[in-house]
């Protein structure tokens, strides 16, 4: 083995360790407390009630990572991250706590998949709901303005949000077109936090909530989902298996008014799915039940839909959004 990919091999080896150091600096309270101001190790440690020598290896490690930097005795967070840890809309500490319980679940759980094909069933409870409706609503805060400003929204007027959690694109979306309304469809635990996710927003008056299940007829909604301008499916089609997410997107594309648009954002791929390391992960994330797919399959998905002029949308190095018009 050449000396370059046995170094990859023991970096790779050791990443486990940088992922536990990021998470548990933010449930300890280090990321948001640095994020107000810099601080000694000793400051540092007694703000937040944890231990003055782990707090030190743990700060160290944050530098060698670039994400912390020493100011003489003084740590601060890097500049860029410092309103990413402001306790608003857009924290990151939910999205890494939900990294932290996904630690435990790949742990536990992929060599008994990659054996066997097969994974114990996962159950949220109620607290489990709400943290994950967290962690997805502060992505969502990263991506949400950047699809916002990409789509053209000046003659949309409905729009239709398929699994769209809190409604943290319908806040975007809505403040990219002051007429535009938004309809959010999830699961029934998932929408009864949504009213109060939307409501400091200054928009929550044109967003409405439906509860149902996409894997249903008309979403599992007690009401018509018709006619809609743009519908989204933002993260949803990776949750899939390709008759699924095909299903899935066929049944989106229903839901549009002739001329309307669907708006797919997900992870990026190359088209053999081995080349984008953070997408491969997350297929493996996603076990049997889903996957992240390349280009030509999304295309050939939506024109099977009924979907013409579809184009797609970069966002980064593993994001991407397919944008395509119903045909009248």
């Amino acid at each position: 083995m050449a000396d370059g990919a046995l170094a990859r091999l023991d970096s790779y080896r050791w990443a486990f360790a940088s992922h536990r150091v990021l998470t548990v600096a933010a449930r300890t309270g280090i990321f948001s407390r640095l994020a107000k101001a810099p601080a000694s190790l000793e400051e540092l440690a007694a703000a937040l009630g944890i231990d003055p020598f782990a707090t030190a290896k743990i700060v160290r490690a944050l530098c060698a990572m670039g994400l912390v930097t020493a100011h003489g005795k003084e740590y601060a967070l890097e500049a860029e991250l410092v309103e990413w840890f402001q306790g608003d809309e857009r924290d990151q500490v939910a999205g890494l706590e939900h990294s932290h319980d996904l630690y435990d679940g790949w742990g536990a759980t992929i060599e008994g998949w990659v054996r066997t094909g097969t994974m114990p069933p996962r159950k949220r409870s109620a607290e489990g709901v709400e943290r994950f409706a967290a962690a997805m609503r502060a992505g969502a805060a990263r991506h949400a303005p950047e699809v916002a400003r990409a789509l053209d929204l000046r003659a949309v007027r409905r729009a239709l949000d398929i699994g769209g959690g809190t409604g943290a694109y319908a806040v975007h979306l809505c403040r990219q077109n002051a007429d535009l309304h938004a309809v959010v469809l999830d699961l029934p635990p998932v929408v009864a936090l949504g009213p109060a996710n939307v409501a400091g927003s200054g928009v929550g008056g044109r967003i409405s909530f439906v509860a149902g299940d996409f894997h249903q007829p008309n979403f599992g909604a007690g009401i018509e989902l018709s006619g809609f301008d743009l519908a989204l499916l933002c993260s949803i089609i990776h949750q899939e298996r390709p008759d699924g997410a095909q299903a899935l997107i066929h049944c989106a594309a229903g839901s549009l008014a002739p001329g309307g648009r669907l708006a797919i954002v997900d992870f990026s791929i190359d088209d053999e799915q081995r080349e984008v390391l953070s997408s491969c992960l997350f297929a493996i994330n996603m076990r049997s039940f889903g996957d992240t797919y390349p280009e030509p399959v999304i295309r050939g998905w939506m024109a099977a839909a009924g979907l013409s002029d579809i184009a797609r949308t970069d966002f980064g190095p593993s994001r991407w959004m397919f944008a395509g018009t119903k045909i009248a």
